[in-house]
């Protein structure tokens, strides 16, 4: 920050797997929560008027939707486990930081992403590295699974990518919180199913991992993202169908090597 002059920061490093911040709560705080700070005093004390974007997350809305309706930036932050409060932590930091005119930033809540590239560990993509090495023959026809009963709407990664680029671009974005989200609300077993007929396997038998469930899920997300598509004219452009399929297809792809 000091040899260097940006136009803006991106902010999305963080321990984002909300399991592991259930084994290593003080870990997760010490790199969400301390590392932000790190990360935004750093930027304060030397480059104050660089613009500053942080990727928060709809954990911090915890259980909002449990009624099944559609989640607003306005609605209550009340977290459901400790990945969602460091989180929450630091939206609310920067919240007052904005309200007080210190910091030119905006606040980005993506709500379930999926798509090519994503990370082993994560739910969708966990049943795709495990089919995609059924299909290459590396793994018995055995899918370990978390809680399938679930509800998500889920946005392809790509479109979430091209939500951080409008807010970067716009001034108008200065000061603002966003949900990013679209897609239909589905059970998580959908997911799974689209990825097993992508697959055209068949017998796939699905087993519990404990080491997938989470003691404390949340039941329903849907997001409405209309003050971002009326602000800056985002909104997804890539059907679940495609992102389930580019997603089996990229770790097919990877793993085959």
């Amino acid at each position: 920050m000091k040899e260097n002059k940006f136009d803006g920061i991106f902010h999305l490093a963080a321990q984002t797997h909300p399991p592991t911040s259930f084994t290593d709560p003080i870990g997760t705080w010490e790199t969400n929560v301390m590392g932000s700070i790190n990360l935004i005093t750093a930027m304060q004390d030397n480059q104050p008027d660089c613009r500053f974007i942080f990727c928060s997350t709809v954990e911090v809305y915890g259980n909002e939707g449990i009624d099944e309706r559609k989640i607003k930036e306005t609605n209550t932050i009340l977290p459901a486990n400790p990945y969602g409060a460091s989180k929450c932590a630091i939206d609310l930091y920067i919240g007052e930081r904005m309200k007080n005119k210190q910091m030119k930033a905006t606040v980005v809540r993506p709500f379930c992403f999926t798509g090519p590239r994503r990370g082993a560990r994560f739910s969708i993509a966990s049943d795709a590295v495990q089919i995609a090495n059924m299909m290459l023959g590396k793994q018995e026809k055995t899918l370990r699974i978390g809680n399938l009963d679930t509800t998500r709407a889920v946005t392809d990664v790509r479109d979430v990518a091209n939500a951080f680029y409008l807010i970067s671009q716009s001034d108008k974005s200065i000061g603002k919180t966003y949900n990013v989200c679209g897609g239909s609300p589905l059970k998580m077993r959908e997911y799974t199913n689209m990825l097993i007929n992508f697959s055209k396997l068949e017998n796939i038998e699905m087993k519990i991992d404990q080491n997938l469930w989470r003691p404390i899920d949340i039941q329903f997300q849907d997001g409405d993202a209309s003050l971002i598509k009326d602000e800056l004219g985002w909104e997804p452009t890539i059907s679940i169908e495609k992102t389930i399929k580019d997603l089996l297809d990229f770790w097919y792809n990877k793993l085959k090597i």
